[in-house]
């Protein structure tokens, strides 16, 4: 368990000693391992809730030994069995922290699917950590009610924002009577993306010199074979710069919020697959499209229902023609745009991370008092 990633030394760091201590072990330094590790981590810490120990992918017998509970994001390798099992031995709580639906990874994700296939010890190693830990933090309902089968102690603590980074974003608005359709994600997500192409391409078509479709997050060759790039012009003819199409690169997770509102687009975009998998999705980017001021359409898949149906104003489609049908509703109608944007201000002004951490800190501390109870 040797640890070369560890981000808070406790050895040099001034812990309460009146405070419990965390240490989470995150899986990556991407949005999963900062939303759901690293950004409750400085919260709890921030706050004077818990004292914490941040270690990246590996950890160490010292750090485990000091933790009071140790959440473990990281999950289903050897090494973290090897940690997970060096926990348990030494009467630590431990938690699994998971945000997706691990047993059913598209083939297409590229980067998940090598691992977390049934052709792998990873799922085997996962269940035997699911089925021991005392208890499993999750994203989502759907998660919960997925996992529940192998273990019942399962709370619910969805995403959230740091207010500090996502509220009064200035969105750099251009003034040359374009309007912008924006999508945001990474490679992992080109089969969502390709599944709406023909609505874009159309909406293109009627509306040359109009419209434009803007993604964040590949590169154009990552694009190839979700989108035909090809036939639209990367370069206006007129003033020689961007055409139909613009791509932009993906940007660091400090930077994110300030390059997203950059783009100034007039409306966001969030197709999701309907498969197991993305309906145990979180709703992430509808929180960050919203706190932003975007408009947003997106499937009509369960966390994105579930949002809707507590508050979140966005509009749900399913087929060729109702995703047609109301992003041109949108451009057409700029009142309900606006009204769509103060709705949703509002919305997502309920899950700042500060104003919620107390809701981890409660989670954590109960866990750890039953696993005293069972001493």
């Amino acid at each position: 368990m040797e640890n070369q990633n560890t981000k808070i030394d406790p050895l040099t760091a001034k812990f309460n000693p009146n405070l419990p201590t965390v240490l989470f072990l995150v899986r990556d330094e991407g949005g999963c391992g900062f939303y759901r590790c690293s950004q409750p981590a400085m919260a709890l810490r921030r706050l004077q809730l818990f004292n914490t120990i941040v270690d990246l992918q590996t950890t160490t017998p010292e750090h485990i030994l000091q933790a009071d509970i140790v959440v473990f994001q990281n999950i289903g390798s050897t090494i973290s069995l090897e940690a997970f099992n060096f926990a348990k031995q030494n009467n630590k709580a431990v938690v699994l922290e998971v945000d997706d639906l691990l047993h059913s990874v598209s083939p297409h994700n590229f980067a998940g699917y090598p691992a977390w296939n049934a052709g792998t010890l990873y799922v085997h190693r996962f269940h035997q950590q699911l089925e021991a830990a005392d208890g499993m933090i999750v994203s989502t309902p759907q998660l919960a009610r997925e996992y529940f089968p192998y273990n019942p102690n399962i709370f619910v603590l969805p995403n959230y924002l740091h207010e500090d980074k996502w509220s009064n974003l200035c969105q750099t608005k251009k003034k040359d009577g374009i309007f912008r359709i924006g999508w945001a994600g990474g490679n992992a997500h080109k089969d969502d993306l390709h599944m709406i192409s023909k609505v874009i391409e159309k909406i293109i078509r009627e509306n040359k010199d109009k419209v434009k479709f803007e993604t964040m997050g590949m590169l154009k060759k990552e694009l190839d074979g979700a989108f035909k790039l090809e036939e639209f012009g990367a370069v206006c003819p007129k003033c020689n710069y961007q055409g139909d199409s613009v791509t932009w690169p993906g940007e660091s997770l400090d930077d994110y919020p300030l390059v997203l509102a950059s783009h100034g687009w007039d409306l966001a975009l969030a197709p999701v697959i309907n498969t197991a998998f993305n309906n145990a999705k979180s709703d992430i980017k509808l929180k960050e499209y919203s706190a932003i001021g975007y408009p947003v359409i997106a499937s009509a898949v369960t966390p994105y229902i579930e949002a809707k149906e507590n508050g979140c104003d966005v509009i749900l489609a399913k087929t060729f023609d109702e995703w047609y049908n109301s992003i041109m509703e949108i451009i057409n109608n700029p009142e309900r745009a606006r009204k769509m944007v103060e709705n949703n201000k509002k919305w997502v002004s309920q899950y700042w991370i500060d104003d919620n951490i107390h809701k981890y800190a409660d989670v954590l501390k109960l866990i750890i008092n039953n696993k005293k109870t069972q001493k």
